[in-house]
Parts: structure tokens; sequence; C-alpha cells
């Protein structure tokens, strides 16, 4: 068995579910599982429902479910028309669904407040109204499909916008499930990102989770390998978006995915690796819209080859500066610092300290930075830079890469931080903003273009 997970840009349009059809079609051989996301922007539009929901504004979202309902009877129409038994269907299942959401946040506007455990449940319709569309466009097509609900098979804690799941129950479940509903047809199709709490509440594992359901199923069943399937070619050495001349990475480890989603590159979710590399399972990302592409292959150390893969980058940063007012030693500055961090789920991604600073580069501002910081302050100098950047070089063995430093610092003008990741897989750098196109660009040419 196989995962083939189609993000929302693969399934964005009846063009793109067409070809999904097809890619699917052509592996049906090796019986997959099929993971779709919600179509492209529509978990946007379910957020400003919530948000709008919120704050009372009912003319909001009345428009925003109207806008919803009216791309999904559209696209439906468009994809079973000449299956009218089917259309009727699913049309049905889809107003079920879109007015049960209805009912749901009309009752949010009255009361004016938002949980995390509504939003969650808000959030989670596009995937389910997606699937919903394609499983129909499937047997449509004379590919038998079961529809099977994310939500039976992933159980997760109760920290329902971004959620963890609780491996072991959700490998039995996903086993028992998939085992009884695979029986008999071409395909099961589920939906990636969605998934449970263990009292049956919806729950999600954080935006762009998708590419995490499909690794999770895919460790559950024992695949033979994950297949992503997204509108590039492979996972390239920079961001195309602002690097023109990017190449296709063949062939990378486990870990040096990991880092690259760590530092910033849009390739996996984070959090997918790990369940694939707990049973040595390949994941193949693959572009959706040049299907003979080989695209990217994510496997163990020993089957990739060490050197620079990527150049990871992301954007208003904050670089913070603490000094103590006096000699408190690493661990003690380390310790003093973090404990208000973790406390207030303060992502940090990189650190360094001395005997009496430390240096934190933060992800974002987020609500619990405000308090941490004052309690800092209590007994330290804070000092808060924005609008920073951080640049990543990534791979294995490159360490010390021959005037790496030099270019930086001849691209960016200045570098306020230096660092080279615990892991030996990254070398980091911290600039200005308004520096950062040029310093990618001339930083990958320098490693890539040689």
């Amino acid at each position: 068995m196989i995962v083939m997970k189609f993000g929302g840009t693969s399934v964005q349009d009846e063009e793109a579910i067409g070809r999904v059809i097809s890619i699917v079609g052509s592996r049906l051989v090796e019986k997959p599982l099929v993971v779709v996301s919600a179509l492209a922007r529509v978990t946007k539009v379910l957020c400003a429902i919530a948000q709008e929901a919120e704050a009372q504004h009912e003319d909001a979202v009345r428009t925003n479910l109207n806008l919803l309902r009216e791309r999904h009877f559209n696209l439906a129409k468009a994809l079973l028309n000449e299956r009218p038994d089917l259309l009727e269907n699913c049309l049905k299942d889809i107003e079920a669904r879109i007015s049960h959401l209805e009912r749901f946040v009309t009752g949010v506007c009255q009361i004016g407040e938002l949980s995390l455990r509504s939003e969650a449940r808000i959030i989670s319709t596009g995937e389910l109204l997606s699937s919903t569309i394609i499983a129909y466009a499937f047997n449509a097509r004379g590919i038998s499909c079961n529809w099977i609900d994310a939500r039976r098979m992933i159980t997760t804690n109760d920290n329902y916008m971004s959620a963890r799941p609780d491996l072991e129950i959700t490998e039995a479940n996903v086993k028992r499930i998939i085992g009884m509903e695979s029986k008999g047809v071409d395909l099961v199709l589920t939906q990636g990102f969605i998934a449970s709490t263990s009292e049956g509440s919806t729950s999600v594992l954080g935006f762009e989770g998708s590419d995490y359901s499909a690794a999770i199923f895919g460790m559950a069943l024992g695949a033979s390998r994950v297949e992503i399937w997204t509108d590039v070619d492979g996972i390239r050495s920079a961001d195309p978006r602002v690097v023109s001349n990017t190449r296709r990475i063949e062939s990378l480890s486990y870990e040096e995915a990991a880092e690259m989603a760590s530092m910033g590159a849009r390739v996996l979710h984070p959090l997918t690796i790990e369940p694939a590399r707990k049973k040595n399972i390949p994941i193949v990302v693959l572009n959706s819209k040049n299907p003979e592409c080989k695209g990217s292959t994510v496997l163990r150390a020993d089957e990739a080859p060490d050197g620079p893969k990527s150049v990871a980058s992301r954007s208003g940063i904050l670089y913070v500066k603490v000094t103590s007012k006096k000699m408190d030693g690493v661990t003690a500055m380390l310790g003093r610092v973090f404990a208000p961090l973790y406390a207030n789920r303060v992502p940090v991604t990189l650190a360094k300290a001395t005997e009496s600073e430390v240096y934190l580069v933060l992800p974002e501002e987020v609500a619990g930075l405000a308090p941490s910081l004052k309690a800092i302050e209590a007994w330290a100098d804070v000092t808060v830079y924005r609008d920073k950047a951080l640049i990543s070089v990534i791979g294995r063995n490159i360490v010390g890469l021959e005037g790496l430093g030099d270019k930086v610092i001849e691209t960016a003008g200045k570098v306020y931080v230096a660092n080279v990741s615990a892991n030996m897989l990254s070398e980091n750098f911290v600039i200005d903003t308004e520096r950062l196109e040029d310093t990618l660009t001339g930083i990958h040419d320098y490693i890539f273009a040689n």
C-alpha cells in the first residue's frame, strides 16, 4: 500500500482534480490511500468566518458562507455533470455540511466568543467538503472509492488548534478501519489536517498539517512510500519565489528535510518526518502539474549524498538580546531566560549564550512573548530587534564551507548572529530583512552555481 497526499493547489478546481484522478488511477495496483487538503484558499475563508463570527459580524459571516457554498456547488456540478444521480447525492452532502457549519457559527455569533475547540470545528470543514466531492468524482470516473472520516482514525490531545496525536491509539485505529473499508474497492480516501480528541471533539494538526497526516497514515500502514503531491517539481535548493535559478534536490535525508522545515523552508510540515523515519518509509515530493518529474525523495541518511542541499530563509523574525547585570554563567543564563519562554509557549528557533548574555532568534511575535520579556527584564536588560531575517545553509558535512561567512557579510552588509546548529546540519545567519533577497540569491549562486 502507498499513501498519496494532495495539497490545496492540487485539488483547487475541476482541472486539478482531473489530474489527481489520472495520477491515482495509474497507481491503483499499489492500493493507494488518498489524503486530500481543502480546496486552495478555503481554509482562509473558514478562518475569516470564525473571526467574523466572534466579532458578531453576521453579514460578513453570511457572505463568506455563501461564497463557500457557491464554490463547492459549482465544482461538484462541473465534475459530476454526466452523472446526475451522483451529483444529486453530492450536493445534498455538501449542503448538509455547510448548513451544519452555518448553525454552529450562528451560535458563535450570538455569544460573541470563539474557543479554540470551536475554531477547530469550523476550519475542519474545508477538508470534509473537498474530500466529499473528490470521492464522488472518483466513483463517477469508474474508480470505486470509499470515503473515510479521518477523525475516526487520528486521535489527539486537546490542544485543539495544534493537536498532537497519540500514535499508538492512532495506529491501531488506522489498521482496523482501513483494513475494513478498503475491501472491495479500488481505493480509500480521507482528509489531511483534521483529527479528533479522545473525547470525540474535532481537532486539527496545525496549519498545513496534511503532510503530517499522510506520514502518520503511512507509518500506521507500513506503507512502501508516502507521496506528497504539490505544485512544484520536488524540493528546491531555495524558495523559487525569490531565487530564479533553483534546482531540484534529487534525494536528502530525513534529518536534512526536518532541518529545512524548522529553518523556514516551505517543503514539508515540520512534524512530517518523524512518523516516516520510525519505519524507514521514503517520502517522495512530486508535482501534480508535472507528474513525469521524479521529484525529491527523503530517506535514510546513509542513502542520501553529503553536501549542501538548500538555502532556507525566514523573514520578519525577532532577534532578542538579553544582558545580565552580573556574570551568571551559561547554565544559569539559559535557565533563567527559557523558564518564562517555556511557560508561555514562546517558540525559539536559535539561541546562543555567554556568561552574561543570551541571544535569541524567534520566528514570530506571539502572545506569550510580552509577559516573558517582562519577567526577564526584572533581572536583565532586554533589547528586541525587529525586521530581521534568518538565512540557513543546510546539508550534511557542510560546516566550515569555505568562504560562506565572507559571502554573507559581502551581500548582507551586517550579520547579527552567525551560528552552527547543534546537529551540525546548518549554518545560520541573522541579517536585516531588507537585504534578504539579495543575500539569498548571492549565497545560492555562490554554493550551487559552482
